[in-house]
């Protein structure tokens, strides 16, 4: 049993998240860590002096120490805290320059794409696109 604000380490397979029971809010999603219930997913429902109560996703309410538990919704808090405004992958660890644009398609055009995806015909739409607009920008250089 851990004493309400005392530090715990958990334990998972990306590394470890750092949790005490002053952090946990009601509410949190979670995750069983160990015991015959690992794995399980749930939400938690009340915070006890050493006990945290949780709806499983099965239904069933339960009582699990906090170090049982994989905190989903704390890490996303801290992710937050930490970058608040950046979401995806961190600015240089991208392998390819790509930029998002919108650009409109005839619906036909886009079911033929997908069928030609479908068919193996092209590896995706996006590919087809990017090499069709490659090639006619280079043949404009080549005139």
């Amino acid at each position: 049993m851990i004493p309400n604000g005392i530090l715990c380490i958990l334990g998972n397979k990306g590394g470890y998240v750092a949790s005490t029971m002053g952090e946990t809010l009601i509410g949190d999603k979670i995750r069983v860590l160990i015991g015959p219930l690992a794995g399980q997913r749930g939400t938690v429902l009340d915070l006890g002096a050493e006990m945290v109560s949780v709806r499983l996703s099965t239904g069933d309410i339960t009582q699990f120490n906090i170090a049982d538990l994989l905190n989903y919704s704390l890490a996303a808090r801290r992710a937050w805290r930490t970058r608040p405004k950046r979401a995806g992958r961190p600015r240089g660890t991208r392998t390819s320059r790509k930029k998002m644009v919108s650009i409109r398609i005839d619906e036909d055009i886009w079911q033929a794409l997908g069928r030609a995806v479908e068919e193996g015909l092209i590896p995706s739409r996006e590919h087809a696109v990017n090499e069709w607009l490659r090639e006619r920008v280079l043949s404009f250089r080549h005139r």
